[in-house]
């Protein structure tokens, strides 16, 4: 008896050995959690992914299991999840509880380290059709999701300023006018001022220096919803969403044109269409905007609108 119980206990050592050897070459940590009691009963290979022991994070999150179950939700996803992820950890309870299982993508840490984007698979244990447990499945994304993001950025963003890419600017206009009836937004396209002097009389790293400064102050003259792209070359591109009127355009294009964002006297010329007054649509917008930077560029430092003063 003693022997086919030490038997059995070597092949279950060998078989744990395995599986700690197979999590590690997968970036792969398991965990189970007690829902009754609010307890995490164990976490394998966390070291992998978090650099912290599985015995270690269960002391720490295992101090909330008194808490009601709210706060206690609450206290684990600030735990395990970023600021802004939370809700995704605080999901999965929940649908676990309604015995349903669950998949998702956060940026993931153990209470003090770094964080790393994770995707977390986690199922519900039944009894009596109750889940009685949750166990989850934590995989390392982390270099996958900055790999995707850096190709992302390539097509999506011009490369020297970092704003949207002309292809891009187009992709996102025509998503976020296809989706607004009444709501006004406001098409504005903006030109540097003789920016070709600049390259020929101080050369491409004083004409780089005025595209890389005009453009970050260009994006921190918008709210965060807006789009701003650069078009090519020394024109750049905006699209003001939920605006009241074109007279929010005009105040923006004035702050645009006062600008001190180089020293070798670069000025610009603004030209604007307003949605859905004068088009409903990127091409009609962007066509009429074009016709007022046009007319702006005969005055120079300016601004137009299309339709007015003409």
């Amino acid at each position: 008896m003693n022997k086919k119980l030490n038997t059995l206990l070597a092949d279950l050592r060998n078989y744990k050995d395995r599986l700690s050897v197979a999590l590690k070459i997968a970036d792969i940590s398991i965990f189970e959690v007690d829902l009754k009691n609010q307890l995490f009963t164990f976490f394998e290979n966390s070291e992998s992914i978090f650099e912290k022991k599985g015995s270690a994070i269960l002391a720490d999150v295992n101090e909330y299991h008194d808490l009601p179950w709210n706060e206690y939700l609450s206290a684990v996803s600030a735990y395990f999840t970023h600021p802004e992820d939370t809700q995704f950890m605080e999901n999965a309870f929940r649908s676990i509880m309604t015995g349903r299982p669950i998949s998702f993508e956060a940026r993931l840490n153990a209470g003090d380290t770094a964080y790393k984007w994770c995707k977390v698979d986690v199922a519900p244990v039944l009894e009596d059709d109750q889940p009685i447990k949750m166990i989850g499945i934590i995989s390392d994304i982390h270099h996958m999701k900055k790999r995707i993001d850096f190709l992302e950025n390539s097509v999506y963003k011009d490369n020297f300023t970092g704003l949207y890419s002309k292809k891009r600017f187009e992709e996102l206009c025509t998503s976020v006018l296809a989706d607004r009836e009444d709501a006004k937004c406001i098409m504005m396209i903006v030109d540097l001022d003789y920016f070709k002097s600049v390259n020929d009389n101080h050369g491409h790293m004083a004409g780089d220096e005025v595209l890389l400064s005009f453009s970050q102050h260009l994006s921190a003259a918008v709210r965060k919803k807006d789009i701003v792209a650069r078009f090519g070359g020394d024109e750049f591109v905006l699209l003001l969403l939920d605006v009241t009127s074109i007279e929010v355009g005009k105040q923006k294009a004035e702050e645009i044109l006062q600008l001190q964002d180089n020293d070798y006297g670069i000025t610009k010329s603004i030209g604007m269409s307003l949605f859905p007054d004068m088009g409903r649509n990127y091409d009609v917008l962007f066509r009429k905007a074009d016709k007022a930077l046009y007319k702006a560029k005969q005055k120079r430092n300016a601004y137009c609108v299309y339709g007015e003063d003409e």
